[in-house]
């Protein structure tokens, strides 16, 4: 997951088009894309470059989300709960302070986020059927960015890698589909919702049932539980079509195939997310 930064535009070099900008007391340059550009407002910048202004409330909850991600940081350091808590508060405070932000209004923006969460794990009201297939994975460095945050692409990796261990785990690995029968599984469509942060060195245990299987394509559905934060921090669903291996034509899924997954179907029941 890759993040810009807010900041505030303090000065504006038209000619070269560059201005300064002030990350919280941390003052630096960046290549400003975009038009109408003034002193004074908040912008997001990416990888040196303004991408985007930003209203006062949007960098609020930007920082806020920040600040989370420290509170956290100082855990794994070693502070407790609260002086975690505090320290990050702390620092919250002065960069609010030092942006023009009124620091009062971080009580409410937090309450916003706090309300955003609920509704997030409100999204996936998700019976986990008994027969679901389960592996526990940790989160490595290279699943990560540069704040050591799992990358987005990871989360659906992680779901990939685990369909591939079911479907192993019932004789079907993707060896025995290529050499065998002459067969792949391409994944035609993924979605779903990334729900809270996975970060390294996290635990966690990604779940995964057959949702339908057809003649010639197979539909699962994952969930990725994060056992260090206590935290469901992804609900994504995958359908495979089976093709040739040049993956030139569609093909009916081998002999055995839908017999063997049997144990791991569960269909969604009215009212699930389909």
């Amino acid at each position: 997951m890759c993040w810009g930064t807010p900041g505030k535009v303090l000065e504006i070099d038209n000619e070269n088009k560059i201005a300064k900008i002030d990350f919280g007391g941390v003052i630096r340059e960046a290549l400003v894309a975009i038009d109408d550009l003034s002193v004074g407002e908040f912008v997001m910048v990416h990888a040196g470059v303004i991408i985007g202004k930003m209203d006062p409330r949007d960098v609020a909850i930007n920082l806020a989300l920040y600040s989370e991600l420290a509170e956290m940081a100082y855990r794994d350091m070693g502070l407790d709960e609260e002086g975690a808590r505090t320290k990050a508060r702390t620092e919250l405070d002065k960069l609010f302070s030092s942006l023009g932000i009124d620091p009062k209004s971080i009580d409410e923006v937090k309450s916003q986020i706090d309300g955003k969460e609920d509704a997030d794990e409100r999204y996936s009201e998700v019976e986990i059927p008994k027969n679901a297939f389960r592996k526990v994975y940790r989160v490595s460095l290279s699943d990560t960015d540069y704040l050591q945050v799992m990358h987005y692409t990871n989360y659906f990796r992680f779901c990939e890698r685990c369909q591939q261990e079911l479907l192993a785990s019932v004789g079907f690995s993707y060896s025995v589909l290529i050499h065998k029968f002459g067969r792949f599984i391409p994944t035609v469509e993924t979605g779903g919702k990334i729900l809270s942060p996975v970060r390294i060195d996290n635990e966690i245990e990604v779940i995964v049932w057959v949702e339908e299987v057809g003649r010639k394509h197979v539909k699962f559905h994952n969930l990725i539980w994060n056992k260090t934060s206590g935290k469901l921090a992804a609900d994504i669903y995958t359908v495979g079509v089976c093709t040739d291996t040049s993956i030139t034509e569609s093909m009916e899924l081998p002999e055995g195939f839908a017999k063997a997954l049997e144990p791991f179907i569960h269909k969604p029941k009215s009212g699930e997310r389909e």
